[in-house]
C-alpha cells in the first residue's frame, strides 16, 4: 500500500461548561457528537524520510507554513514514535477554520489514522493526539460522549440516537484563544448545562428533555468578538428549536432536530438569507445500526 485516505469527522459541542483552569489550561465538561462534515486526508509514503504537507480544499490556506500546521505535526511525531519512512500529507479542507467544530482536532486525528492504516500500526496513538489537540482523541472514535479535563478525558455515551443538526456558519470564524481570553476576563458563568440529564436524554433519545439543560459557556464571550454569532443564533431561536446553541468556542451556531422533515423545514426557512452558509448535518455515529440491518435482525434474517 503506497496511499490511505480517511475522513476526518468534524464534532458539535451540544453543551460545554468551563469548570476551572489548571497548569494554564481550561478545564471543560462537555457534551459532544460527531457530524458528516468531514476533511479529506490522504497520507503517501515517500522515499526519503521528509514530512511534506499539501492543503486543497474549500477551506485551504495556500500561504501556510507547514511546521505550524497540526497534522504535519501529528505526522511526523508518528513517525518519531514508530520509526517510518516520510510521508505526503494531504488535507482537503471542507471543515471552516475557526467554526467550533473542530477541524484543527480532526486533522490530527485523520492524519494519525491515516497513518495507522498504511504502516498497519495497530497501537494505539491517542498519546500522540492528546499533546497536540484537546478533543482530538475523542476524534479518532467520534460518536457521542462527555469530555472532561482539557477534552482528554472520554466517557462514550452508548447511544445510537441520530438527531439532526442545521448549522449556520459565519462569514468570519473565532479565534479560541481569544475567546477563552475573553472568558476569563469577563463575568461569565462557567457552568451552564446540566450534562448529568443531557446524557441521559442522549441515550433515551429524549430531544424535548434537554429544553432548558444545555448551554455554552463560550457563547457569550464570542459574541464580543463576532457579532455575527448573535446574529446567526438568534436566525435560529426564531424557528423555535429545543436546542439551539454555538459550538465550541465558536463561531458556527446549530439548532437540534430529531426528525428530518423539521430539520428540513428549518433549512428551507434559512437557505434564502444564508444559501451555502447553512447546512443540515446528520450524526455520524458509530453505535448506529443502518435500518436494513435492523430489520434483517428484528426478523431473524441474519
Amino acid at each position: 500500500m503506497k496511499s490511505a485516505t480517511v475522513k476526518a469527522y468534524a464534532k458539535i459541542n451540544i453543551t460545554l461548561n468551563v469548570t476551572g483552569v489548571e497548569n494554564g489550561y481550561h478545564n471543560l465538561d462537555t457534551v459532544v457528537v460527531t457530524v458528516d462534515k468531514f476533511d479529506k486526508v490522504t497520507v503517501t509514503k515517500r522515499k526519503d524520510d521528509k514530512i511534506l504537507l499539501n492543503l486543497v480544499g474549500k477551506y485551504a490556506n495556500y500561504n501556510f507554513i507547514q511546521e505550524n500546521f497540526n497534522a504535519y505535526k501529528a505526522a511526523l511525531k508518528f513517525k518519531e514514535k514508530f520509526n517510518t519512512c516520510g510521508v505526503t500529507v494531504t488535507v482537503e479542507r471542507n471543515i471552516p477554520e475557526g467554526s467550533g467544530m473542530g477541524g484543527s482536532s480532526a486533522d490530527i486525528a485523520g492524519t494519525l489514522m491515516a497513518m495507522q492504516k498504511l504502516f498497519n500500526v495497530t497501537e494505539s496513538v491517542k498519546d500522540i493526539a492528546d499533546a497536540l489537540g484537546s478533543d482530538s482523541g475523542y476524534l479518532l472514535e467520534g460518536g457521542f460522549a462527555r469530555l472532561t479535563g482539557r477534552g482528554d478525558v472520554i466517557e462514550k455515551i452508548d447511544s445510537d440516537w441520530m438527531p439532526y443538526f442545521v448549522v449556520i456558519y459565519s462569514k468570519t470564524g473565532v479565534n479560541t484563544k481569544e475567546c477563552f481570553s475573553s472568558f476569563d476576563t469577563g463575568d461569565y458563568k462557567g457552568v451552564v448545562a446540566d450534562n448529568n440529564a443531557v446524557v441521559d436524554c442522549i441515550l433515551n433519545h429524549n430531544l424535548q428533555g434537554m429544553q432548558n439543560k444545555t448551554g455554552n459557556a463560550l457563547t457569550s464571550p464570542a459574541v464580543t468578538i463576532n457579532s455575527e454569532v448573535k446574529e446567526n443564533l438568534n436566525e435560529l431561536l426564531a424557528l423555535s428549536p429545543v436546542v439551539a446553541d454555538m459550538t465550541g468556542s465558536g463561531a458556527t451556531v446549530f439548532a437540534m432536530y430529531d426528525s428530518y422533515e423539521m430539520a428540513s423545514w428549518a433549512l428551507s426557512k434559512l437557505t434564502r438569507k444564508y444559501g451555502s452558509r447553512v447546512e443540515l448535518l446528520y450524526t455520524r455515529n458509530p453505535n448506529y445500526k443502518p435500518f436494513i440491518e435492523g430489520f434483517l435482525e428484528r426478523f431473524s434474517l441474519t
